[in-house]
């Protein structure tokens, strides 16, 4: 067979690859994910660390005054969750940008619908987990639904994805055994996982771009 023949069937190939898998995935999202879940793993840290009451005791209705209270750690969790979110699409988007290709397209819809069913049922557990006063189950089931929904899309985008999904599914399910230790799981998985993982993307598809 002839260069050119290999190098037609190679375009052909990157072309339906394409039509059907999300290759755009950029390295500075992961880090910046990464980022978000180590500085939001240690604000709670340094709560924990100055509050007199334990996580297991931690109650809606406690009346000390300390910043480490049930109200704020949901407000913790849903500031990092925005931040880290959009940051992770703007770098996303950049990168689709320059590859002239939009970002919105049926494969992309598809897998943000099948992205999205397992974090909204974690958000509605760990809303569940809150109004219960059950606050250590919380970063446990963040960390195994997203594990599930980054698994529900990984045969659609890079490899990797799939290799990151199953760490944070175990990564959780030892977080729900090991309740004493579920923020150091936690830190592990967004933070260290995340911050790795798009380290490594970055090297293997951003850098020879640049």
């Amino acid at each position: 067979m002839s260069n050119k023949a290999i190098d037609d069937l190679n375009q052909i190939k990157a072309i339906m690859e394409r039509s059907t898998k999300f290759l755009s995935l950029s390295g500075w999202s992961g880090i910046w994910v990464g980022t978000c879940g180590l500085i939001a793993s240690g604000v709670l840290y340094n709560w924990q660390t100055k509050s007199l009451y334990s996580y297991q005791e931690l109650s809606l209705s406690d009346p000390y005054q300390t910043a480490y209270t049930a109200t704020n750690l949901l407000l913790l969790a849903l500031i990092t969750f925005f931040v880290a979110v959009t940051g992770g699409f703007f770098f996303t988007i950049r990168k689709t940008k320059k590859q002239g290709q939009p970002f919105l397209n049926k494969v992309t819809k598809r897998l943000l619908i099948r992205f999205s069913v397992p974090l909204i049922i974690a958000g509605i557990l760990c809303l569940i987990w809150y109004k219960y006063n059950l606050l250590p189950f919380t970063l446990p089931t963040t960390l195994v639904f997203y594990g599930l929904a980054l698994y529900s899309v990984q045969d659609g985008t890079v490899n990797e994805v799939k290799i990151i999904a199953l760490i944070h599914i175990v990564l959780g399910l030892l977080a729900f055994y090991f309740l004493d230790y579920n923020l150091l799981l936690w830190a592990l998985g967004f933070g260290l996982t995340h911050l790795l993982y798009g380290i490594i993307l970055w090297n293997k598809y951003d850098k020879n771009s640049l």
